[in-house]
């Protein structure tokens, strides 16, 4: 049993030792506290000892399987709410139906997504904490209204006697519950209602028909200060037709008209900062720039972004990050008061723009007032510290801001140009403010254009392969590289493989690309291994188009077959994504690749499925950890774990770990400890042309900057 300390708790329930260590890891990472059993019998000792803030569980266990197991928690009274996922590799929808008879809050399906669970996990614990407000809030509704009553009157207009229910009696403080006196009642009712209510009694005693069916007036109670009645009456008549009597109503609403003020606040404020907000900001906008039209002057929409927002609120506490955003509402608050009062200015708006994002608008009497001094004045309310928390924060923010003009005279193309220059703004680097042009409208221009030349790349000898070293992690030699496409545009320059490769995709010429990225590949290795590196292997990235290609195979050994090279020393590698696609077509090919004797590996290991049981029903060879679990492995202890439990499943399976993205010393001595087979990163060798590999394989371990590797105990 493992147990992590944080905030929410998760009892995890498998008989899969490595899918729990695995499950545990992502789950730590995410910031929970996770508590494991091996099945359902032990999960439910492990209640009785910790208060779960929600359960994860196998369907099929030992001892006591997950529909038992959850069946027994439904039965206790603490956990009728409690959101339980369970996860079945049973196929059928009958698992399914009995998942959710048993009390399954929801199910997922095996192999495990970890993103897709990670996302139900906090959508449920959400879904779970709102079911909890809403009761807690009818439950103290409910108790207002107990506490409120509902209070009966009759007036006897004959008798000149008002009757008052007992509730009523109590509301008013009335020493009796009958009146001879109606006036005796305003001495309840606050003093801007008296006259009013004077006037309908006084009314009501020479002309009863005209006494108003439906009213409120407010009384005063004693420790409850003001409250707010609805009077709602009727008129009684005798067989002639003459009013004898009034009877009605008086309900306090006082919680029923706060919570309309409260909603009719919130459906044009932030609740959090108390600006405007992005609706409301919106129709006074509309409104500035019909304004606009009719007097001149300039119009400009600002948007305020206070960068890395998110590590606050990761580092201090969502209560920091709220102190924070409130703290810096105030300030350009202030600051464009300042403003205001200038007679520069026609008027001037502000809102919560989005999470971290504030919109100011300003109506300036004259065009030429368009020098950003407002953007500059916002961006300088940052630069004084901010105490949160217990914890002095440091902002900066990015600014992109665009004007009306004759052509631009609408807000959704006001709002679309400031958020084209917020983009620009924050690609440029912190505490930047960027006004709209023309220009930063390229972008989209710029996919036609990659579209169009990607065309003619290959036939003009745009593309062109970089290969970057593996190393083995034991001996410190050079073992194989993989290939990487790189295309260098003739006005663009270095265009990067995750803006273009998309692009191949989307436009059908991945097949003829990837084609072509194989023949170099393997004349390239053929080249190395007639140098003398026999052993080398070349690895080679196939997308998941390429992989769903009927002609791959067929192709790939004709490739193999011109090259003259053993099919052992290339290596295919695929993402988790691409393989889990379509199970069933995947096992097919990759076992007629595995029969042509190619090596096959999985890329970027740990952000997509991550299970045991998929990678023990594929030929795999290598498992290569992704470069997102390496970036912080010396400060992070999440890491740490997640690399060793990767490490150890990949050794359990005989395949071979490859870590990605080494690019510091202590992360290779590390991975070494851990007994990581081979080495990947700028710490060794950034791609480089194939010429510079020659050399590099010449020179190897003896290149400059090069340190050797501790070895392995």
């Amino acid at each position: 049993m493992e147990v992590y300390k944080k905030a929410q708790t998760v009892l995890l329930a498998d008989d899969d030792p490595t899918l729990r260590m695995v499950a545990a890891a992502h789950l730590r990472k995410e910031g929970y506290e996770v508590v494991t059993a091996e099945n359902g019998h032990r999960l439910l000792e492990l209640l009785v000892e910790y208060e779960a803030d929600l359960i994860v569980l196998d369907v099929d266990m030992p001892t006591m399987n997950g529909f038992e197991a959850c069946k027994r928690i439904r039965e206790f009274e603490s956990c009728k709410n409690l959101p339980i996922l369970m996860m079945t590799g049973l196929e059928g929808n009958s698992s399914i139906e009995e998942a959710y008879r048993v009390g399954a809050t929801d199910f997922i399906a095996k192999p495990v997504n970890w993103t897709l669970l990670k996302q139900r996990l906090k959508f449920m614990l959400r879904a779970t904490t709102a079911i909890k407000e809403l009761s807690d809030s009818e439950a103290r509704l409910a108790k207002a209204q107990d506490i409120a009553k509902l209070g009966y009157w009759h007036w006897d207009l004959k008798r000149k006697v008002l009757t008052l229910s007992q509730q009523l009696q109590e509301i008013i403080k009335s020493p009796s519950t009958q009146i001879d006196s109606v006036d005796r009642i305003l001495d309840a009712v606050v003093s801007k209602d008296r006259e009013h209510l004077r006037q309908v009694i006084s009314l009501a005693q020479t002309l009863p028909t005209s006494f108003p069916t439906d009213f409120f007036m407010h009384i005063l109670v004693c420790q409850q200060g003001k409250r707010t009645m609805h009077v709602q009456s009727s008129l009684e008549c005798d067989l002639q037709g003459e009013a004898i009597a009034i009877h009605g109503t008086v309900q306090d609403v006082t919680e029923r008209v706060n919570a309309e003020e409260r909603i009719s606040f919130l459906s044009h404020f932030d609740r959090k900062t108390h600006l405007q907000n992005r609706e409301s900001f919106a129709r006074s906008l509309d409104g500035m720039i019909r304004l606009y039209q009719g007097l001149g002057g300039v119009v400009t929409l600002v948007l305020l972004d206070i960068n890395r927002f998110g590590r606050i609120n990761d580092i201090f506490g969502h209560t920091a990050g709220d102190h924070v955003l409130i703290e810096v509402a105030s300030r350009l608050k202030h600051c464009l008061g300042t403003f205001s009062k200038s007679d520069k200015y026609v008027g001037t708006e502000i809102c919560r723009w989005g999470s971290d994002i504030y919109g100011v608008a300003v109506h300036a009497k004259r065009s030429s007032d368009q020098s950003g001094e407002i953007p500059v004045a916002l961006l300088a309310t940052l630069v004084e510290p901010i105490s949160a928390n217990g914890h002095e924060v440091s902002l900066t923010g990015c600014i992109g801001y665009a004007h009306v003009s004759d052509r631009v005279a609408d807000t959704d193309t006001l709002v679309r140009n400031a958020e084209t220059a917020l983009r620009h703004a924050k690609r440029q680097g912190r505490n930047s403010a960027h006004c709209y042009h023309s220009g930063m409208s390229q972008a989209s221009e710029r996919r036609v254009l990659l579209e169009g030349d990607l065309q003619k790349a290959l036939e003009e000898n745009q593309l062109y392969l970089h290969y970057q070293p593996r190393i083995h992690a034991a001996k410190n030699i050079i073992v194989g590289a993989e290939a990487l496409l790189r295309w260098q545009h003739p006005t663009l320059g270095l265009v990067s493989p995750v803006e273009f490769i998309p692009l191949l995709e989307e436009m059908g010429l991945i097949h003829n690309i990837g084609a072509w990225v194989f023949r170099e590949a393997c004349k390239q290795l053929k080249i190395w291994q007639d140098m003398g590196h026999h052993e080398f292997v070349m690895s080679v990235n196939l997308s998941a188009v390429q992989f769903r290609d009927v002609r791959l195979a067929q192709e790939v050994r004709d490739v193999i077959q011109n090259a003259g090279i053993h099919p052992s020393t290339l290596e295919v590698e695929l993402t988790e994504t691409s393989i889990m696609e379509d199970v069933s077509q995947t096992q097919a090919t990759l076992m007629v690749l595995k029969e042509m004797g190619l090596r096959i590996a999985v890329d970027d290991f740990g952000t997509g499925y991550s299970s045991l049981s998929y990678l023990r029903s594929f030929p795999l060879d290598t498992l290569k950890v992704d470069r997102a679990f390496i970036r912080d492995l010396t400060t992070n202890d999440e890491d740490k774990s997640l690399a060793t439990a990767i490490i150890a499943m990949a050794q359990s399976l005989n395949l071979r770990v490859v870590a990605e993205g080494i690019e510091l010393q202590e992360q290779a001595s590390f991975l070494l400890e851990k007994s990581c087979d081979e080495f990947q990163g700028f710490l060794f060798s950034k791609p480089i042309s194939a010429e510079a590999f020659t050399e590099l394989l010449t020179s190897w371990p003896n290149k400059p900057n090069h340190t050797a590797l501790p070895s392995r105990a």
